[in-house]
């Protein structure tokens, strides 16, 4: 009797510890993970409106403030790099070009940049203390600023000298949804591990004289932007 007593003095003292080491919810956190590209922005192909997007990298400042036990409210800004798949991009542009029936090529020449994108969201927050870690789920929505991959093509063909060139950028509504993971470090810190799902649609103005409008067929046309973003950084805890 005396021993189980002792035990669950220990427990219970134990278990207060814990609470007052590991009581804050609120956080601030800095992460860096990987960006790895769905949907249409994963897509090689130009009349699907393809982004032709390899996997990248992503940037995020997260927080959330947590008003009761278990609610509050989340913010986050990100930052994403998505490089495209040049060669088969490239290869697509030559056909286009070229049409069916391609000429003996001379020369290519082909430049491009880089799928870039800057988010700003804020949205619910649930929080889930276990033991010695934190489950935290979010769902958040806000402005996306997207920077498409600007690129030029010139394809020497006998004679013939083919130029075609393309950029573009667009604000628009975004959202994501995500669960994380803080294993807390000590009273002030944890580290976080978080994956979440990304997802915008921007509409973009399509030249018909250009390669892509005489792919589509379309004046405008929209792609959905998705990624899956797997996470590992540091919060601090308040």
């Amino acid at each position: 009797m005396i021993i189980m007593r002792k035990i669950a003095f220990i427990v219970f003292l134990g278990g207060m510890m814990a609470s007052g080491l590991y009581g804050q919810r609120s956080y601030l956190g800095l992460s860096f993970g990987a960006s790895l590209p769905s949907e249409e922005f994963a897509k090689k192909s130009l009349a699907e409106d393809g982004g032709y997007a390899l996997p990248g990298f992503v940037i995020e400042f997260s927080g959330a403030y947590v008003f009761d036990y278990y609610f509050g409210i989340a913010g986050t800004f990100t930052f994403s790099a998505n490089s495209l798949d040049r060669d088969q991009l490239k290869q697509d542009l030559i056909d286009a070009i070229t049409g069916p029936i391609p000429p003996e090529i001379d020369e290519v020449i082909f430049n491009h940049g880089t799928w870039m994108y800057s988010n700003l969201m804020a949205g619910p927050f649930l929080t889930i203390p276990v033991a010695f870690m934190n489950l935290d789920f979010r769902a958040v929505a806000g402005l996306s600023y997207l920077l498409s991959p600007p690129w030029e093509i010139t394809v020497h063909a006998g004679d013939e000298t083919y130029f075609q060139s393309h950029h573009g950028k667009t604000v628009n509504f975004t959202y994501m949804l995500g669960t994380g993971i803080r294993f807390n470090v000590n009273s002030n810190y944890a580290i976080r591990v978080s994956a979440d799902y990304f997802h915008s649609k921007p509409t973009y103005s399509v030249d018909q004289n250009s390669i892509v409008g005489a792919a589509t067929g379309k004046s405008t046309y929209e792609m959905s932007v998705g990624t899956i973003n797997l996470n590992v950084g540091i919060a601090y805890k308040f």
